[in-house]
């Protein structure tokens, strides 16, 4: 593995905990809220005023990617009774910030026999309505495992997501941002035949997620991010990402464009920082936002055991 795909493979994983930290200190905000509150912007997690949260601390969206990444680390493959066992045993030894959809699954009393099981039934029983963001948040080391792969990249996504987020739209999400990080770390630097081919492949999932990706390609505005009902929606956090890969001039521009529009701010920061980390490299990322990240020495270990569990299995 040459040293051009080690620094975007660290540049997706430090992206996306990057991003997650950085987004907290605007979790649900409005847009008009963030711009009177912070008249000269959002950019920095000493900007921060959460109660209960560190400056420059992650929360679960990146405690669950940690849970992927363990997990692959451990068996060489990606095991689902396995990261569903982590994601578990994460909530039981806290699970600071869990969202409700997978709360309600992992403790759902088949979960760990059967997660898909868990997953399918709280679905159903929202009517089949459930699509929110917290399959697509966790998914990044998905398109770096294998990612010369493009089926496995692909297949792995779905069968991940669907732990604990079955509606269709949920595992397109993952699907579409586990292939564009595949496809960075496969050498590619255009980001619209990128964005171009993941239209194509969301189709195959549900027809409700072109409408959102399209949205990419005009201002930022019109996917109303902090639109009060639905800012946790998956598709809006899809949208949020693509919008950051295709527009961003730099990984700093791309994520400051997107937290400030406010809504669920941690998660569509993370899948957009784990896009330009794809995109732009960790060398593309600014020292300050490594430096001020807790346990950032967490990541770098866990990102050498990863490419090297990887690099083991190629073989």
């Amino acid at each position: 593995m040459d040293e051009g795909t080690k620094d975007k493979i660290k540049g997706t994983i430090f992206g996306h905990a990057i991003g997650d930290a950085l987004g907290l200190g605007l979790e649900r905000w409005s847009k008009e809220g963030i711009k009177q509150y912070y008249p000269n912007g959002y950019s920095f997690y000493n900007q921060m005023e959460r109660m209960g949260w560190g400056q420059g601390e992650w929360t679960d969206d990146t405690e669950q990617m940690l849970c992927i990444m363990d997990s692959v680390i451990e068996k060489g493959k990606v095991d689902i009774k396995d990261i569903a066992a982590k994601i578990y045993k994460w909530s039981e030894s806290g699970g600071k910030g869990i969202g409700m959809t997978v709360s309600n699954v992992i403790y759902f009393p088949c979960f760990l026999d059967d997660p898909y099981s868990a997953a399918k039934e709280i679905w159903e029983r929202s009517g089949r309505y459930l699509a929110p963001n917290g399959g697509v948040m966790r998914t990044s080391p998905l398109g770096i495992w294998r990612y010369w792969d493009k089926r496995e990249v692909i297949k792995n996504a779905e069968d991940v997501c669907r732990i604990t987020h079955w509606d269709s739209r949920c595992v397109g999400s993952c699907v579409a941002v586990c292939y564009a990080i595949s496809s960075f770390l496969k050498g590619t630097d255009d980001s619209t035949g990128v964005y171009g081919a993941a239209l194509r492949l969301v189709d195959n999932y549900d027809t409700r997620i072109r409408p959102y990706l399209e949205l990419t390609k005009g201002p930022i505005s019109k996917i109303k991010l902090d639109e009060r009902g639905s800012m946790g929606y998956t598709l809006k956090t899809l949208a949020a990402g693509f919008w950051a890969m295709l527009n961003g001039r730099s990984f700093k521009g791309g994520l400051l464009a997107i937290v400030n529009e406010g809504g669920d701010t941690d998660t569509n920061g993370a899948v957009s920082g784990a896009l330009l980390g794809a995109r732009f490299g960790y060398s593309g990322i600014p020292n300050e936002y490594v430096s001020g990240l807790m346990k950032k020495n967490i990541l770098e270990r866990k990102i050498d055991l990863f490419i090297e569990k990887m690099q083991n299995t190629k073989k």
